[in-house]
């Protein structure tokens, strides 16, 4: 026992010793769990936050602008096969409520094709399908001859009349 005092002695003297002369960690050749958290919480070594890179940002805009598509693109399919006879009674009465399930339908698809998954690119889709559902009557008025030949012309009038208040004009 004497023997294990001794050494255990000589240990603590050695670390007080490496403690003084500024190596506060020991173990300098292998760091352990235990050294590494110590070392972490005196110095603040924390994970940064990750930089979006640009492909990143390019496609927060492919889902922001797949989601406008895809409810323009699914009121149109509900716009032109409610024009069309001979279908259930119950698929006319869907209404607005026929564009939704379209764009729904689209916008699954194309999470899928751009793997749109993440939950920046997931809120852009959104974001887009939102502005767009909002937004059309804005965008009817400011292009009504585009809006025209997509949809009707009574539609497209509908439409610009609703958003005149919203029409972009430049000045000059």
């Amino acid at each position: 026992m004497a023997v294990t005092t001794l050494d255990q002695k000589s240990a603590f003297a050695a670390r007080l010793g490496r403690i003084q002369s500024g190596k506060q960690f020991e173990h300098e050749d292998l760091i352990g769990y235990q050294t590494q958290k110590r070392a972490a919480k005196a110095f603040g070594t924390k994970a940064k936050k990750p930089q979006r890179s640009f492909a990143d940002k390019l496609m927060v805009l492919i889902a922001f602008l797949s989601g406008m598509t895809s409810v323009v693109i699914g009121r149109f399919a509900y716009f032109r096969l409610s024009q069309i006879d001979g279908l259930p009674p119950a698929f006319y009465d869907l209404g607005a409520r026929g564009m939704v399930l379209f764009a729904f339908v689209l916008a699954m698809i194309m999470i899928v094709a751009f793997h749109l998954t993440s939950r920046a690119r997931f809120q852009a889709l959104l974001l887009g399908c939102v502005v767009m559902h909002f937004g059309e009557a804005a965008v009817a008025a400011s292009a009504p001859q585009v809006w025209a030949e997509i949809f009707t012309a009574d539609y497209a009038a509908e439409m610009a009349a609703q958003g005149q208040d919203f029409v972009v004009q430049p000045q000059g």
